[in-house]
């Protein structure tokens, strides 16, 4: 078989269009077909041997079977949650995901809504458009501490920004490391409910797989100390949603940012949306201007190594992420 030869499917969200530039050159290395839905995508990839995921609210590989001859799954994210299926895990289907883009992004985005909350900035915007003059206090962020759930690349970025601007980083990983690099400690999430109650603030930072859904329990959010702040960048189904809905309810935790749901669009009249100390913001804190481009440009070198039979850049491992293990 040629390159030519080898099928490839592209699915693309709903509206979405890539510049006819990347369509271009893509087709010079596969035999690209482009889909906007999960039933023309299923159709087209019984005979295909590689797919690039754009959609990440597609539920393709979940709701499918595995097409026989599927070798190669990109990703246009750092997440793989909607293609690392119990079925693409055993099997020998390499996927590999966009890294470099995203990471810095979001850090600042954390390190944005860490600002905002302690000098709060919601309240002077509020006051300037009442025309009232509201002096009070803020709190400062150097000197606080932030546990940070989930030490991988994005977590890095987190570390680095926040650590610079003069807060004590706690990350938490599968295991306890003495001397990580970059980051010294790491504690295991045996050791989260314990350091849970001394944290300002908690960034969940996960991937999300079968073993870290629902990993933020109802359990850990009642280890929080009263009034600390929850952010969240990684994905809406590592939170126990309703548990959250609670204790924000009952002013345990004080403030929640929130870039990721349950169930995205955040629907209309959900309560998250009335809460006065939460924030919502729509899947968006890694996404800048011209990002679309670096990922078409991520894709097209990978796609060239795989149609020239040699590896693909970020590989992802499988096996390493499905087995992450929750707290209790």
């Amino acid at each position: 078989m040629t390159a030519r030869d080898r099928k490839l499917v592209i699915r693309l969200p709903s509206e979405s269009e890539l510049p006819p530039s990347v369509v271009k050159d893509a087709s010079q290395l596969a035999n690209v077909v482009i889909t906007r839905n999960d039933e023309d995508a299923a159709r087209e990839l019984k005979d295909a041997q590689g797919l690039f995921l754009w959609d990440v609210s597609s539920r393709l590989l979940r709701d499918t079977p595995l097409p026989p001859a599927l070798s190669w799954i990109h990703t246009a994210t750092l997440g793989v949650d909607a293609v690392l299926t119990a079925s693409v895990v055993a099997s020998r289907i390499i996927v590999s995901n966009t890294r470099g883009v995203f990471e810095r992004p979001i850090a600042e985005y954390v390190l944005g809504l860490l600002l905002t909350i302690a000098k709060d900035f919601r309240r002077t915007f509020a006051d300037q458009r009442d025309e009232l003059w509201h002096w009070r206090p803020t709190h400062r962020i150097a000197g606080q501490n932030v546990v940070l759930i989930g030490p991988g690349a994005i977590g890095k970025e987190i570390h680095t920004m926040l650590t610079a601007a003069g807060m004590t980083v706690l990350p938490v990983g599968r295991h306890a490391l003495s001397a990580a690099p970059h980051f010294g400690r790491i504690y295991s999430t045996s050791e989260l409910s314990e350091i849970l109650g001394d944290a300002d603030a908690v960034v969940l930072s996960l991937p999300l797989t079968s073993a870290t859904r629902g990993f933020m329990s109802k359990y850990l959010l009642s280890r929080m100390k009263s009034g600390a702040s929850f952010i969240n960048i990684g994905r809406g189904g590592l939170v126990d949603e309703p548990a959250l809905i609670e204790a924000l309810q009952a002013r345990r935790i004080g403030v929640a940012a929130l870039d990721v749901f349950t169930e995205e669009p955040l629907p209309k009249g959900h309560p998250l949306w009335r809460m006065d100390n939460v924030i919502v913001s729509p899947h968006m804190s890694g996404d800048t201007f011209g990002f679309e481009e670096l990922l078409a440009a991520q894709f097209l070198e990978n796609l060239g190594r795989w149609s020239a039979g040699r590896a693909v850049h970020n590989i992802v491992d499988k096996q390493k992420l499905s087995a992450w293990s929750p707290s209790k």
